[in-house]
């Protein structure tokens, strides 16, 4: 139960509300696949039958979970296609903000490969989700050449496009699976987004390497996420 200001009286979440809500904590914190339905009922304070009742199988959660990330992203790519400024510092905030999406949802970009496994309905979305962020990506790098960031060659557009997506979205997987990082912190996401940056660096303008500078100034590791 949560407190809310709601004419002085105490705001009860909806059950299924924190089914998700504390899911989405253990699943961030050790992985869909070491945590059982029992310690979820647990977490909430129900029975598990209780649990069954709104969510039949894990399966089933992975797909209310995936939801929010969908109507995050979604958010995310309405902005980031309709903005207008010729402000540079708005491209390190996109990308930032989309780091901190995949922080919100680590466990999704963390265990990906077990996840489709549990939960083959969401092949589909993934990657129907990942083709809407590679066009906001392009955008993206449209508006930076505009905004005279980066000169991209033609025939290096393509690559670089499909680069920037790869490391933006997978390098949770690569620590995960290559370097045996299970406990994302806030530390790993100024380390993936040094790997983006990386990407951009042969293409930059001046102006584009200062933009790029800031946006790595500012850490991850010195804010608060949640």
């Amino acid at each position: 139960m949560a407190a809310g200001d709601n004419g002085g009286k105490t705001r009860r979440v909806p059950t299924r509300e924190r089914i998700l809500e504390a899911t989405l904590v253990l699943f961030n914190n050790r992985g869909p696949g070491r945590v059982t339905t029992a310690e979820i009922a647990r977490t909430v304070g129900i029975n598990e039958g209780n649990l069954y009742y709104y969510f039949k199988t894990k399966e089933a959660l992975l797909e209310a979970l995936f939801k929010t990330l969908e109507e995050d992203a979604s958010a995310f790519m309405v902005e980031s296609s309709s903005n207008t400024t010729a402000d540079p510092g708005i491209y390190s905030d996109f990308m930032r903000r989309w780091f901190s999406i995949i922080w919100v949802h680590r466990y999704i970009f963390r265990d990906l490969p077990g996840i489709i496994a549990t939960a083959p309905s969401l092949r589909e979305p993934t990657r129907a989700l990942s083709m809407g962020m590679r066009l906001v990506v392009e955008g993206m790098l449209q508006q930076m050449t505009a905004a005279n960031l980066i000169d991209v060659p033609v025939d290096d557009a393509p690559q670089l496009l499909a680069n920037v997506w790869i490391v933006s979205t997978y390098w949770a997987v690569y620590l995960s699976l290559q370097e045996g990082v299970d406990d994302l912190a806030p530390e790993h996401l100024d380390w993936g987004l040094k790997q983006v940056a990386s990407l951009f660096k042969p293409y930059l303008s001046e102006l584009g390497k200062g933009e790029l500078q800031i946006m790595l100034d500012r850490s991850f590791s010195s804010e608060k996420v949640p």
